[in-house]
């Protein structure tokens, strides 16, 4: 991971919570690197009215504008349903991470590849800043 990569997700979160000031969330990146929602949470009167696509929205454009996978892995953490959670990634287009436990592999159990890059079951692509 380079400082100039954690710089750019922190940056994102910042500029996500401006925009979404009742959306919580936690980006970061692992692994060479790959653009991690670690965790977004958004209040239950809030929630079925859109926010949560247009935040995802935001977060993979600006993914893919730096040619960056997302990963993520849906949880009930915070209240939600992971199985809901799962359909509405996948609508996105996460899709399960079979790489995981690959050396240089996302950890989490969903990845959403940007445009044009490695399909479904291909090896994980390798970035210039890999670190792993």
């Amino acid at each position: 991971m380079t400082d100039q990569a954690e710089s750019w997700a922190e940056a994102l979160a910042e500029e996500v919570r401006a925009t979404y000031p009742s959306v919580r969330l936690e980006l970061g990146i692992d692994h060479g690197p790959y653009l991690v929602l670690f965790s977004i949470v958004l209040p239950e009167s809030r929630r079925g009215n859109g926010i949560g696509s247009r935040v995802m929205q935001h977060i993979t454009t600006a993914a893919d504008l730096r040619g960056v996978p997302v990963t993520l892995s849906p949880s009930d953490a915070f209240g939600g349903d992971p199985v809901r959670l799962e359909a509405f990634y996948r609508r996105l287009g996460f899709i399960t991470n079979t790489w995981r436990g690959e050396l240089g592999a996302p950890r989490e159990s969903l990845v959403r590849m940007p445009p044009g890059s490695a399909a479904a079951g291909e090896a994980p692509p390798v970035y210039p800043w890999h670190t792993c």
